[in-house]
């Protein structure tokens, strides 16, 4: 009877302590399962980039909805993809329901860049996994397309399977034009840069602000900012693409373009709020410096339209429209003229005077300006081009 006695007080004891364990350990509520929630993933993303950053394919691929076959081959793609780049920060931030990527490329970019990851997490198994990726908005040709990395001085350079047998051809005219354009502006400029050269519809179809609001492929160039967040703000980075045409076409025009795009990067935002015309034709003008004037090509419109006479620059918001080849060669060889006439200088002053510490100068405005700089303005300025074209060329 005893030993029965001293069962049923141990048993009642463990209820009475079971109950109290009960009442003191609550149900998690709402909140802490967000937490929870959100510390899981954040650990598997954390893992994702660690793996990335340290080149293991092994512990990425752990990370995915292994059952997956096709998500696990487009996977092994982007991950091939980004061990090439030269990754200086790479990592994934959760915000809420949404997932961040920040990446910064090693002496190419002057910021992390942050931007919106398409990935969704969920339970497989009992263990959290990528269960979809997706390329996020404004999506980066190693999002979409199997690339490979070419390097030259003060280069990276990123192509495709189709472009890679010009990769040499292409890095070589990129470094060559770094070394041009830094002997032509009186600036000092970061002087590293990233060329795209792809021929895969995809990526060129991915390209936003396209000048003139066409295809990027009626180009043979484009030149665009890299924004370190995905709403704008600080610049982290201005690159630029070369489209397979341009390739195609050889020297001396390869390398005319590449010179054309890198002035636009070296110049970076010092013209921002200028007339088109300004910009642009100061690109085309380093862009042609280096080729002996008997190489040098204009289009034949130019020299039509020359001899009909003219009596303005092109208006900004038509610079990249159906006449865009015209006002680009007006362009130039208004800057071709400024720099004959008056010295090289004087192209950068005008830039800088229009630029207006940052106000800039709209097209209605900037006879004054010219009169202060240059001693006439726009009217007269177009006249002298258009007959420097007929003197050269006509």
């Amino acid at each position: 009877m005893a030993r029965l006695w001293w069962l049923a007080l141990l048993l009642s004891t463990a209820l009475v302590l079971a109950s109290c364990s009960d009442d003191s350990h609550p149900a998690p509520d709402a909140h802490q399962q967000a937490v929870a929630l959100h510390r899981a993933e954040q650990h598997l993303l954390d893992r994702r980039a660690r793996a990335v950053r340290r080149d293991d394919l092994r512990q990425f691929l752990r990370t995915l909805d292994r059952g997956d076959h096709r998500l696990v081959r487009e996977q092994r793609r982007w991950f091939a993809n980004l061990t090439q780049l030269p990754l200086r920060r790479f990592r994934y931030q959760v915000h809420g329901r949404q997932v961040r990527s920040v990446m910064q490329l090693r002496g190419f970019d002057s910021a992390p860049v942050r931007r919106r990851a398409e990935l969704v997490l969920d339970r497989v198994d009992g263990r959290m996994v990528v269960v979809r990726a997706r390329p996020g908005p404004h999506p980066l040709p190693w999002d979409l397309t199997r690339i490979r990395v070419g390097r030259a001085p003060g280069v990276l350079g990123i192509f495709d399977a189709a472009m890679w047998p010009h990769h040499r051809e292409v890095l070589a005219a990129v470094a060559a034009g770094r070394r041009q354009v830094t002997a032509s502006v009186p600036f000092s400029w970061a002087d590293h840069v990233v060329v795209y050269c792809v021929a895969d519809q995809r990526v060129l179809g991915a390209f936003g602000d396209v000048p003139g609001g066409g295809s990027i492929t009626h180009l043979g160039a484009m030149t665009f900012p890299v924004y370190a967040r995905p709403d704008g703000g600080r610049v982290a980075a201005m690159r630029f693409t070369v489209l397979p045409s341009s390739v195609r076409a050889g020297q001396p025009f390869l390398g005319r373009i590449v010179r054309h795009e890198l002035t636009h990067v070296a110049v970076g935002n010092r013209d921002d709020g200028d007339p088109v015309w300004v910009s642009e034709g100061i690109a085309e003008y380093v862009g042609a410096r280096p080729i002996a004037p008997d190489q040098r090509r204009i289009p034949r419109v130019a020299v039509t339209r020359a001899r009909r006479g003219v009596s303005s620059m092109p208006a900004s918001k038509d610079f990249n429209g159906a006449d865009q080849e015209w006002n680009y060669a007006l362009a130039w060889m208004a800057c071709d003229y400024i720099a004959s006439h008056q010295g090289e200088a004087r192209l950068w002053q005008l830039m800088t005077a229009l630029h207006a510490h940052g106000t800039g100068t709209p097209d209605s405005r900037q006879d004054p300006v010219l009169r202060r700089v240059l001693g006439y303005d726009s009217h007269t300025l177009a006249e002298r081009a258009a007959a420097r074209i007929l003197s050269i060329y006509g």
